[in-house]
């Protein structure tokens, strides 16, 4: 009788071929790219607004949203990837629709986040991009408000969840 292989011993293999489809993690997978917009010494962050367009651009359902805007946490201008979208795609997405901002943004490091919640594990893969910008973009309705920040003030602030880990692990804070 074959034994069960553990979840720890599975590869983490995707596809449609039957050898390759492995366990995914419980509490989901999730594959962002995060656009770390600089001016200078500064990050740009926004104050997310409960907006229908939360949904369309940044892949987050909308009811999610409530708890960073109640708590008045800032986020980085991030977007999960839609389905066979090439990382570069997001984050030019974020770039032009989300943010407004005009440039290219370049791929600095690619993250990898297991976060233990009581349904299980679930795994962030984070594409991380950067790209410098002259003038803050005009804030869409989507953002109560968005700003530069010194790398040493942004420390001090709550931000949304996992976007300082983004930030510190590559360096930024």
């Amino acid at each position: 009788m074959k034994r069960a292989v553990p979840v720890h011993e599975r590869w983490a293999h995707f596809g449609t071929e039957r050898s390759k489809l492995a366990h995914t993690p419980r509490a989901g997978v999730c594959i962002s790219a995060f656009l770390i917009a600089r001016r200078g010494n500064s990050i740009l962050l926004g104050l997310p607004r409960m907006h229908d367009s939360w949904t369309g651009k940044g892949g987050y359902a909308k009811w999610r949203l409530a708890e960073p805007e109640m708590q008045n946490a800032w986020l980085l201008p991030a977007t999960h990837l839609r389905m066979e979208e090439h990382p570069d795609d997001a984050a030019r997405r974020i770039s032009y629709e989300w943010t407004g901002l005009k440039g290219k943004p370049q791929l600095v490091t690619i993250q990898s986040h297991l976060r233990r919640r009581r349904n299980g594990n679930h795994w962030d893969l984070c594409f991380v991009y950067e790209m410098h910008v002259r003038a803050l973009p005009k804030c869409k309705p989507w953002w109560s408000e968005m700003r530069f920040v010194r790398s040493e003030e942004i420390l001090k602030m709550k931000l949304g969840r996992g976007h300082k880990d983004i930030l510190r692990e590559a360096g930024y804070v």
